[in-house]
């Protein structure tokens, strides 16, 4: 059975991690214990690997309510670190259930738009409704970067369940309606963060300082970087947040243009497995499971990277795998095992011969029969 597994795609989860641990390491963060976080997510990445993902569907409102019961939890018995409070302290460790809620409102979403075929106007307002509790708990924690993923995986999974354009431009129109209101519903820093992105100068000392110290890291790198654990802004402290927010600034910074290529080059590769592996899913809720995954890497590459860049507002999203980070770090290696799950228990496609006298069909891992849906 295991011959169906994807086995790149643990190689890539490694090398990207290998590179985490690096830059956490010259940020001069807890490099250990993101190792022991990496060591028991890789537990559980097999753990749900050989789980089967089929059974979700039928708990996935349990796993709804659950969470809920934990963003509810969050701003009565949480704590606060860096003027937010996010974190359960479960068994002494620092849990952060908006993490977990990006996985489970995928679940929650595949199990339920796995039901129907035609996406319609009811079952659109559906699946809004779904992901509008989370995002609206995650949102008073203040924490808009996970609210962000939350909605734009959302609008990538209605896109994948085949959504109608109308409906999808509903969202934007929706979003475009809400824009009046969102000085009314964001606090104070998050404010000054748009008004930083547009213009970064107008306070360079105070809110632009993050911004503009990240970019200098970025572009001080050069074409080849200044080598590991050399780079000054990081090393010196310039760079704020460098383990977690802006750790691709000071991964630009040591390893340079080149190396940034190179990261961007395994997270794609990746992104392309996951959607190979929603395309062989043997049904719906799989096919959506595996979607969901990549929108939810794929949201939060862009966005860090943006972000990093000074090319998107700052939302305060973790680049996966490379970010330090226990809730982050496990929720993404375990989401990256429910896909090999999927892959476990892909469809058998079955080709016929039209060389045999008997036109047998024969399975595509047979010799010289082509691969599933032209991969």
């Amino acid at each position: 059975m295991t011959h169906r597994l994807d086995k790149l795609q643990p190689v890539l989860a490694v090398m990207l991690a290998a590179l985490g641990v690096m830059t956490v390491f010259s940020a001069h963060a807890d490099w250990v214990r993101q190792i022991v976080w990496l060591i028991l997510g890789g537990v559980l990445y097999v753990a749900a690997a050989f789980y089967d993902f089929r059974r979700l569907r039928t708990i996935a409102p349990a796993l709804y309510a659950g969470m809920l019961l934990m963003l509810v939890a969050v701003p009565l018995v949480g704590h606060t670190a860096l003027g937010a409070r996010r974190w359960l302290a479960v068994a002494g460790f620092p849990l952060e259930p908006s993490e977990l809620s990006k996985l489970i409102v995928v679940i929650a979403l595949a199990a339920y738009l796995s039901r129907w075929e035609r996406i319609s106007w009811r079952v659109f307002m559906g699946a809004l409704g779904l992901v509008a509790a989370p995002a609206a708990l995650v949102l008073v924690q203040p924490d808009l970067g996970t609210t962000i993923v939350l909605l734009a995986v959302t609008a990538g999974m209605l896109f994948l369940s085949g959504a109608r354009p109308a409906q999808l431009m509903s969202i934007v129109a929706s979003g475009v309606v809400a824009l009046p209101l969102l000085p009314h519903l964001l606090h104070g820093y998050q404010k000054q963060r748009l008004e930083i992105f547009l213009d970064p100068n107008k306070d360079p000392l105070g809110a632009g300082y993050n911004l503009l110290q990240a970019r200098i890291a970025v572009g001080s790198g050069g074409v080849f970087g200044r080598g590991w654990l050399l780079g000054l802004q990081g090393q010196l402290g310039f760079v704020p947040e460098r383990a977690t927010d802006f750790v691709f600034a000071s991964f630009a910074e040591e390893f340079g243009l080149v190396g940034c290529l190179v990261l961007l080059t395994l997270f794609g590769t990746l992104l392309i497995r996951l959607l190979r592996s929603a395309a062989v899913a043997p049904d719906r809720f799989g096919e959506l499971l595996a979607g969901g995954v990549f929108c939810i890497l794929f949201v939060q590459v862009v966005e860090n990277v943006g972000m990093n860049t000074g090319l998107l507002p700052i939302a305060g999203i973790p680049l996966p795998l490379i970010s330090y980070g226990g809730s982050a770090t496990i929720t993404t290696l375990t989401a990256l095992g429910l896909v090999q799950s999927v892959m476990l228990r892909r469809r058998s496609v079955a080709y016929q011969d039209r060389t045999s006298p008997s036109g047998a069909f024969r399975p595509p891992h047979a010799p010289g029969v082509g691969s599933l849906r032209g991969w």
